[in-house]
Formats: C-alpha cells, sequence, structure tokens
C-alpha cells in the first residue's frame, strides 16, 4: 500500500498535494484540466492520468449496433482516448512530475465512470483528483455523482474542478483564493488542505455566506429585520482566518461576511463573490449532512459544477 500523503501539520507549512490523478477524456475541459494541473505539479508530484470512454453501446441506437458498427465505434473511442492520454503526458511531464498513463473504459455511462475514478482513487491513494467539467457535457461534470459520496469517507481527499468556460486568467498558479466556510468542521478542514494550494505570497479571502432565503409570505417582516447573525459569522471567520494565519504566515488574508440576495442561492452567492473579489480559485468543505455546503450533493452539486467560472477545490469529509 503506498503510504498516505497527509494536508498539513500545525506545525509545519502545508505541503503540495503528491498523489494526483487528472481524469481525461478527449474533450476541452479534460485538456484545460491537464493544462491546470501541470502548473500544480512539480518534480515531487506522482500523477496518474486515468482515461475512460463510453461503451458505444451505451448511445449506438438498435438498428445502427451492429457487430461491425460497435467494433468500429470502439476502436475510434479507445484510439481518441490512447491520443488524449499520451498528450497528458507530454504535458504534465514539463512539470517535472512523475506520471503514469492508465485507460478504462469502456463504461457504460457516467455512473459507472464516476464509481471507477472513485475506485482507483482509493487504490492508488490519491491525495487531489482533477477533473475538467463541461457546462452541459463530457465525462466529467462528474462532481453531481458517486464520485463525491465514493471520497467522502477519506478525509484527506479532494476534488479539484476545472470548468471549461474558465478564464484564462484564473488559469495559472493561485495567488487570489477564496475559503468558503460556515463553521462546521468541514468547511474548516477545507482551509486547512486548500492552503496547500497557497504560494508564498498568497492574498487569502475567509468568507461567510448567510442564506436568507425568505418565505414570500414573510417578506415583509425579512425586510425590516434581516435575520443575519453577525456575531456568529464572525466567529466562524475568527476560526478560519486562526487557520490560514497558522499555515499561512505572512500572507494577506481578509474576511467578509456575505449573504444571498432575493433571487440567489448560496452557489449563486458564491459565485458572484467570487468574480467580485477576483479570485483564481474556490475551495469549499463538503459532507452528507448538516451545515451550509449540505446542498453540495446531487443535482444541485451539479449545477454548481457546470456554472462555475473558476476552478472550484471541493474537500469531502464524512458526514
Amino acid at each position: 500500500m503506498h503510504p498516505e500523503s497527509k494536508p498539513a501539520s500545525p506545525q509545519g507549512a502545508p505541503r503540495p498535494f503528491k498523489r494526483v490523478i487528472v481524469a481525461v477524456d478527449a474533450g476541452g475541459a479534460s485538456m484545460k484540466a491537464v493544462d491546470y494541473a501541470s502548473r500544480l505539479c512539480s518534480p515531487q508530484s506522482h500523477v496518474l492520468v486515468l482515461g475512460f470512454f463510453e461503451d458505444p453501446a451505451a448511445y449506438l441506437k438498435p438498428h445502427s449496433r451492429t457487430q461491425a458498427d460497435v467494433s468500429a465505434a470502439f476502436e475510434e473511442l479507445r484510439r481518441d482516448e490512447l491520443e488524449a492520454l499520451e498528450h497528458a503526458r507530454t504535458t504534465l511531464q514539463r512539470s517535472g512530475a512523475s506520471v503514469q498513463l492508465r485507460l478504462l473504459g469502456p463504461a457504460l455511462g457516467k455512473g459507472e465512470i464516476s464509481a471507477g475514478l472513485a475506485r482507483v482513487a482509493e487504490e492508488w491513494n490519491a491525495d487531489l483528483v482533477i477533473v475538467g467539467a463541461e457546462p452541459s457535457a463530457g465525462i466529467l461534470s462528474l462532481l453531481a455523482s458517486k464520485v463525491s459520496v465514493s471520497l467522502a469517507e477519506h478525509t484527506h481527499r479532494a476534488i479539484l474542478v476545472v470548468p471549461s468556460v474558465a478564464e484564462a486568467s484564473t488559469l495559472r498558479m493561485p495567488q487570489r483564493i477564496l475559503f468558503a466556510v460556515d463553521g462546521s468542521e468541514a468547511s474548516l478542514h477545507a482551509v486547512r488542505v486548500g492552503m496547500q494550494l497557497a504560494p508564498a505570497r498568497a492574498h487569502l479571502m475567509a468568507m461567510f455566506i448567510e442564506d436568507r432565503g425568505v418565505d414570500l409570505a414573510e417578506l415583509r417582516k425579512f425586510v425590516l429585520s434581516p435575520a443575519q447573525d453577525v456575531k456568529s459569522a464572525e466567529n466562524v471567520l475568527d476560526r478560519a482566518v486562526a487557520i490560514m494565519t497558522e499555515y499561512g504566515a505572512g500572507m494577506a488574508v481578509e474576511r467578509l461576511v456575505s449573504h444571498t440576495r432575493m433571487t440567489e442561492d448560496v452557489a449563486a452567492a458564491i459565485k458572484r463573490e467570487a468574480a467580485q473579489w477576483g479570485a483564481d480559485i474556490v475551495v469549499i468543505g463538503a459532507q452528507d449532512r448538516g451545515g451550509m455546503f449540505s446542498w453540495f450533493r446531487g443535482h444541485e452539486n451539479e449545477r454548481v459544477a457546470r456554472e462555475i467560472d473558476r476552478p472550484l477545490l471541493v474537500v469531502n469529509v464524512a458526514g
């Protein structure tokens, strides 16, 4: 068994992720994720590039599903995926990282693909999984599927989503890192893990968002007396800032108490604040119960993964 890569220790600076899986398909989002991964990796990194392709039987119509057609489609998909893997190897080796390739497939649908990714992440003892996300398609608009749940039991694992719509200005070594926290152990653990991405002169933001969603019947009362608990929010930020200061001595740290607007949910508020502050990456914690980020699963997290416009680091903690 491979030795575990621990996130950080209170006595020392956070160590960079060392065992990284980069999930690759032949689509544009994956290639953007590969380029981003090459900026995060170093000669101390061990990278497994994991390729997938879907079984032609999953989408070929019955009248086209002759053995010859299936075989031809299979070979074409396999060839395209092998080319994508080789391109990823070339790109990642420029960082000096040790790079391995593995092809898994064909798979019947994204659920099977995500389950395979989770299985390999556990077997290979990855401490970071990097995926690309298309707005509406592609293999790895995955975060809504079984990957997040399967990795949640391994508290030091994290999933980094690189959206295809991310602007070039955010696809660099992170300098401006936004941590969305809610006071739960999941979100504070995400701060510790996310600090592994912070370079020496990083600019950090701890942000608390209050969900001010309100029943329209209570609108007048809400407007006259909003429910924001400033003291509670400040206590949460105090804890997050203490971790940032401990792990990132000398780094600039800001704090922000924000809230959802009338037509927003928490995900939309995070996206808005990240854009306004100019975050290079957003870091959040996720667990399977309670807390501000209990929504980060199912249909809601699929929407976030598809709509986020900059890299997103999700640190999973079992609930």
